[in-house]
C-alpha cells in the first residue's frame, strides 16, 4: 500500500475505533491498538509496519511522554517519590523471580529463563501514561506513583537489556555492563536536571522573543526530540528523555496556553495514534504458539507478577488496598521496550521464534488488559470512598 494511503487508513480507522471505545466507556487507546490488529498481518493484511510508520510511532511515544512530563504536577510527583521508588523495586523483583520460576516450570533453558525474567520485569510507561490520561487520573496519587515507578522500571529494563546477552549466553552475571549502564542513566538524568534544565529554559525563553509566532512551539518540540535522542544515544529509551524534557519545560509550556494546546494536538491528534496502532500491527500470531500452556502461562505471570509487586510496594503509602491494587494494575502493561528486548534476544539467538511469538502475544494481551483493570481499580476506590470515610486518594 502507498505510504500516504497507509497513513490515512491507519489514522481514520484508529480514531473511529478509539471514538467507539470511548463512547462505550473504555480507554480509546484500546481501539487504536485494535485498529492496528485489524489492518495488520493478523487479520486483513492491508498495512505492514515499515520504516516510515516506525518513525511516526517513535515520535508518537516521544510526544506522549513529553506531554506526560509537562502535565505532571511537580509537588504531587515529589510527594509520591517514596511510593514510586518502593513500587519500582518490588515491581521488578517480584516478576523477575516469577520469570525464573515460571521458566523453570515450563522447561525453558537458563538463557530463556533469564530472558523471561527480564521481559516480565519491564513496564510500558507509554501505555501507563495513556491509560491514566484517558481515565483522567494522571495527576492523582495513584497516577504519580504509577508513572514514577514506570520511569524507574524502564531505566532498570534498559540496564537489564544491557546485561541480558552476556548473562544469558555465558550463564553467569558480569557486573561491569550492569554498572556501566546504570552509571550512564544516572549521569544523563543528573545532567538533564542541572545544565540541561538551564539550557532548555533559556532556549525556550529566547524563542518567545522571536517575531515568528510559532517559534516557542517549535522550540518545545525540538527540545523534546533532542533530549529523547540524547537518551537513546546513551542506551536509554527515547521515552525517558522525552519525559525528562517534559518535566524540565513543564511550567514554561503550561504558562503558554497556545503552545500547550498545540503540543496536545500535535501528539494525540496524530503521532500518538501511530504508536498504539503500531503495537497492533506487530501482532502476527502463529497458530502453533497457542497450542499448549506457554501463552496463557506468560499472560498470567505477566499480570500477576506486576500486580503483586505494585501492590506490595505501594500499600504502605496509600490509603486503601484498592488504591495499591490499582497501582499494580497500572504497571502491569508491557510495551515497546519489552518488544525491543524480544527482538534483540531473537537476533542474538537467546530465544527461538516460538517464544518470541508467545511474548508478542503476551505484550498485546497486557496492553489490552491494563487499562481495563485500572478502570476497575479506580471504580473500586470510588465505591470504597462512598461506603465510608473518603480516602486520601479520593480527597
Amino acid at each position: 500500500m502507498d505510504p500516504i494511503v497507509a497513513i490515512i487508513v491507519i489514522l481514520v480507522v484508529a480514531k473511529v475505533f478509539g471514538e467507539g471505545l470511548e463512547r462505550l466507556g473504555y480507554p480509546p487507546m484500546i481501539g487504536e491498538i485494535g485498529a492496528g490488529v485489524l489492518l495488520g498481518p493478523a487479520v486483513l493484511g492491508l498495512v505492514t509496519l515499515d520504516e516510515t510508520l516506525e518513525v511516526f510511532a517513535t515520535i508518537g511515544v516521544i510526544a506522549l511522554l513529553f506531554i506526560s512530563g509537562v502535565e505532571m504536577n511537580p509537588k504531587a510527583f515529589a510527594a509520591a517519590k517514596s511510593a514510586a521508588a518502593f513500587t519500582a523495586g518490588t515491581g521488578v523483583a517480584v516478576p523477575f523471580a516469577l520469570g525464573f520460576l515460571g521458566g523453570a516450570l515450563l522447561g525453558l533453558s537458563f538463557a530463556e529463563q533469564f530472558f523471561l525474567a527480564v521481559i516480565l520485569s519491564i513496564t510500558s510507561i507509554g501505555v501507563s501514561v495513556r491509560a491514566l490520561i484517558d481515565l483522567r487520573r494522571l495527576d492523582s496519587l495513584v497516577g504519580n506513583t504509577v508513572i514514577g515507578a514506570a520511569v524507574v522500571d524502564d531505566i532498570i529494563g534498559i540496564v537489564l537489556l544491557g546485561v541480558l546477552s552476556p548473562v544469558a549466553l555465558s550463564g553467569r552475571l558480569d557486573l561491569l555492563p550492569l554498572a556501566g549502564a546504570l552509571l550512564l542513566a544516572v549521569l544523563f538524568i543528573g545532567f538533564a536536571f542541572t545544565i540541561g534544565r538551564r539550557l532548555s529554559v533559556w532556549l525556550f525563553r529566547i524563542s518567545r522573543s522571536m517575531l515568528t509566532h510559532e517559534m516557542p512551539y517549535v522550540a518545545a518540540i525540538a527540545i523534546a526530540l533532542a533530549t529523547a535522542a540524547a537518551a537513546h544515544a546513551l542506551g536509554l529509551h527515547y521515552a525517558i528523555g522525552a519525559f525528562v524534557a517534559g518535566i524540565i519545560l513543564g511550567r514554561q509550556v503550561r504558562n503558554d496556553r497556545s503552545v500547550f494546546d498545540g503540543i496536545i494536538d500535535f501528539g494525540f491528534g496524530f503521532f500518538v495514534t501511530f504508536f498504539f496502532a503500531s503495537i497492533g500491527l506487530l501482532f502476527s500470531p502463529d497458530p502453533a504458539v497457542f497450542v499448549g500452556l506457554l501463552v496463557p502461562a506468560l499472560i498470567v505471570l505477566a499480570i500477576a507478577g506486576k500486580t503483586l509487586g505494585g501492590y506490595l510496594g505501594s500499600r504502605y503509602f496509600l490509603a486503601s488496598p484498592a488504591a495499591a491494587l490499582t497501582v499494580g494494575f497500572g504497571i502491569s502493561a508491557r510495551g515497546e521496550i519489552a518488544l525491543v528486548v524480544a527482538q534483540v534476544s531473537l537476533a542474538a539467538g537467546i530465544i527461538g521464534a516460538g517464544l518470541y511469538s508467545a511474548v508478542t502475544v503476551m505484550v498485546i494481551a497486557t496492553i489490552f488488559a491494563a487499562p481495563l483493570l485500572m478502570k476497575w481499580g479506580f471504580a473500586l476506590q470510588e465505591r470504597g470512598a462512598r461506603g465510608g470515610r473518603p480516602s486520601a486518594e479520593t480527597q
